[in-house]
């Protein structure tokens, strides 16, 4: 347990003097030109305040120029570095930027735009497609019905496609495997598969949540060819490892938290319970319930359709790999007005916040249940108990 905690420290320090080095190399010019995307604006007083983000950086400058909407377009300009703290560059910072441009979007973005005729929706399928962000209106809808998850590109849509793909190339592969039957067909389509999914990443400029996706299933592939327990702990740490390495500074974002906490929860369930079919229906409740605790921890909104995120995540399964299609086809847009309609209902809600303290013990106690099975069950009574409380 020593070896492995100097192995975590090691890590870490090692991680931290690159990302130091980096910082330096940042700022040793007063002026530095970047290119970003825009994930966030909106108008404070007389001027418009703009969250910027690229692979290196995330940070804010404000523009008093009657800006249009910028929301996901790549723009050009230069900020002023003196100011900027290494603690700042890690997280997110305030910069003085002048001679904003404005960039040309790539191919995949106009595609997608041109299939769907509002803004709103223009966003919410970049955003399923390609990790870009969602305007501040629909996010709101989103959380009031518990499926933001389901439009922040993660792991979720990584095992879509995992899984589509397999059925698609595995009714191939069987046809040829007469050839070739000396073969193992999961580690040929699984290295197939893992090289697709690679070019996804390079199509969506490697996005962060992706990435750390990605790691997850090469190291669950390796774990699965040595015919290892896939639900055991380690990979879980071997991952956030491995990303304290890739890209560190995103490791301080509510993203990442949240993200590490739904992958811990489906291997504890795991842990309990066999892996088949029924009990993957089952899994959507529980994740629901587990996520419901963090959720109203950091967020508020909640509407009682939100009792139907379980059901709408399973449909998702279908839903996702068909609007792939219908995008594929130049007919994204063919659902817009249900789900314009659909996402109406998250329009009205209200707050139901839990205090730190109780995210912090409900975490603790889930950390027990992995070991002790009545901790496990504990956590899902309390859960339900904290569900409960929306009535009250």
């Amino acid at each position: 347990m020593k070896g492995f905690l100097v192995l975590i420290f090691l890590i870490l320090i090692f991680r931290i003097q690159i990302s130091f080095l980096n910082f330096l190399n940042f700022i040793d010019k007063p002026i530095r030109e970047v290119n970003v995307k825009v994930i966030n604006q909106y108008k404070k007083k007389n001027y418009y305040v703009l969250k910027l983000k690229n692979n290196e950086i995330t940070f804010y400058t404000i523009s008093r120029d009657n800006l249009k909407n910028l929301l996901n377009e790549n723009i050009s300009l230069k900020i002023f570095t003196q100011k900027i703290s290494f603690l700042g560059y890690l997280t997110k910072f305030y910069a003085i930027s002048f001679d904003l441009k404005l960039q040309e979007a790539n191919f995949l973005e106009n595609f997608i735009e041109s299939q769907h005729k509002e803004k709103k929706f223009q966003n919410l399928f970049k955003a399923l497609f390609l990790a870009q962000a969602i305007d501040y209106e629909t996010r709101k809808e989103l959380s009031a019905l518990g499926i933001s998850h389901l439009f922040a590109l993660s792991g979720f849509h990584l095992g879509i496609i995992s899984g589509s793909l397999f059925f698609i190339l595995g009714f191939f592969y069987k046809k040829f495997q007469k050839l070739f039957p000396y073969r193992n067909r999961y580690f040929d389509l699984g290295v197939v598969i893992l090289g697709i999914e690679f070019l996804y990443l390079y199509i969506t400029s490697f996005p962060p949540s992706l990435i750390r996706a990605y790691i997850m299933e090469w190291v669950l592939f390796l774990y699965a060819i040595y015919l290892r327990n896939v639900f055991d702990l380690k990979i879980l740490i071997v991952t956030i490892l491995v990303s304290f390495l890739v890209f560190f500074s995103d490791i301080f974002y509510l993203g990442f938290l949240l993200s590490v906490l739904g992958i811990f929860y489906i291997m504890l369930f795991f842990k309990y319970y066999e892996f088949n079919f029924l009990n993957s229906l089952f899994l959507s409740v529980f994740l629901f319930l587990m996520m419901f605790v963090y959720s109203h921890t950091f967020f508020g909104e909640f509407n009682y359709y939100q009792f139907l995120s379980p059901f709408v995540s399973l449909g998702f399964g279908v839903f996702y790999p068909l609007e792939v299609l219908l995008h594929l086809l130049g007919a994204g847009g063919a659902f817009d007005g249900l789900i314009s309609e659909f996402l109406k209902l998250g329009d009205n809600f209200f707050i139901y916040k839990l205090p730190l303290f109780v995210g912090v013990l409900f975490f603790l106690l889930s950390l027990v249940a992995y070991y002790k099975k009545w901790a496990f069950y504990g956590i899902n009574l309390l859960a339900i108990l904290i569900l409960g409380g929306v009535f009250l």
